[in-house]
């Protein structure tokens, strides 16, 4: 129990490892300066992991022999953290968490038919078919409570300024009258929003192509933290050139002088510590109970950031609707990972 309730708080630290690094990117100015220090933290944190905990040498001879491609897991980590980066201002925390997650079970259940990257075949059977089913199910419950609440302009959208309860005529009618200037209330278009939407599944895939790439090198190398600091420096390396060509630098003399939070420099470290407990539980608890502990502490965390506005985020009413839309979401994942 114990075990179940560590990773529930593992999971619980990725939405507040976005929020900081979300904050950090309105100080640096792009995303790419906010992963870039990210990375670095993270790939200092891993190092000092493995150097300490081993086991040598570092890189055996015969992870050497293996797919060339397995090197390449950090690529696909920049992806989900620069990903995620900007998409919290614009779905909050919530459904950036629940995006990706739809993204990485997807791909997963790919992953596992068709035993790409190396991946034991897990074919799909009834029990996975009805958990996607209910996961996708569940995610579109929480969004339409989402567009519900934004369409009507208040937490309760089933009731009037007043309180008066509205009529189903009514309802139509707002639902159907275009929002002032093509836009709705919090500033985004519609289409938009969903294109959003689309770029976290797409960062969730990328997350389920890393885990899978980083199961492959973890086992080369003897440590899944060794191949966590392997990810991280080519995430370094990548950041590095993005930032100096596309950024013309970074200049962290400003940011530190200025008056920000100290926190605010913490992501990278979170994010190593959810990379070092999942790597501690996943042999006591085992990987398909490990992951749904872990993404039931990330919906848990993309709840608490919404409703608190945690490490300055932008606070969002949370409703029954979506706390319901999110429990349905969480039994899919549970059937698939446990079948």
């Amino acid at each position: 129990m114990l075990l179940a309730v560590l990773g529930v708080l593992t999971g619980i630290v990725t939405p507040l490892q976005t929020a900081v690094n979300a904050r950090l990117r309105g100080t640096l100015g792009t995303p790419f300066r906010a992963s870039l220090v990210s990375f670095t933290v993270g790939l200092a944190a891993t190092t000092i992991a493995a150097l300490l905990l081993g086991p040598y040498p570092l890189v055996p001879e015969s992870a050497l022999q293996g797919p060339w491609w397995m090197w390449f897991a950090g690529l696909f980590g920049v992806i989900f953290m620069t990903g995620n980066i900007l998409l919290l201002p614009k779905l909050g925390s919530l459904q950036t968490v629940l995006m990706p997650v739809l993204g990485q079970i997807t791909m997963g259940l790919l992953i596992d038919q068709f035993g790409w990257l190396d991946s034991p075949r897990h074919p799909m059977n009834v029990a996975r078919a009805a958990g996607l089913v209910l996961a996708v199910l569940g995610v579109l419950m929480a969004i339409a409570a989402a567009d519900a609440k934004t369409l009507f302009g208040g937490p309760n959208p089933f009731g009037s300024r007043h309180g008066a309860a509205r009529t189903p005529a009514m309802l139509s009618a707002d639902a159907l009258r275009p929002p002032a200037n093509g836009r709705s209330t919090n500033g985004t278009s519609s289409p938009s929003i969903w294109l959003w939407r689309g770029l976290g599944v797409l960062c969730g895939m990328s997350l389920a192509v890393q885990t899978a790439m980083l199961g492959r090198l973890g086992t080369a190398l003897g440590s899944p933290i060794k191949a966590s600091v392997v990810s991280f420096i080519l995430g370094f390396v990548l950041l590095c050139a993005v930032v100096m060509l596309r950024d013309h630098g970074i200049d962290l003399g400003t940011a530190i002088r200025g008056h920000n939070p100290p926190w605010m420099w913490i992501g990278g470290l979170l994010g190593a510590v959810v990379v070092l407990m999942t790597s501690w539980l996943s042999p006591h608890l085992g990987t398909g109970l490990t992951v749904l502990v872990v993404l039931i502490g990330q919906v848990t965390g993309g709840l608490l950031v919404d409703r608190f506005g945690l490490f300055e985020a932008k606070r969002r009413h949370v409703n029954v609707l979506q706390i319901v839309g999110v429990a349905v979401a969480v039994a899919g994942i549970a059937l698939i990972r446990l079948s």
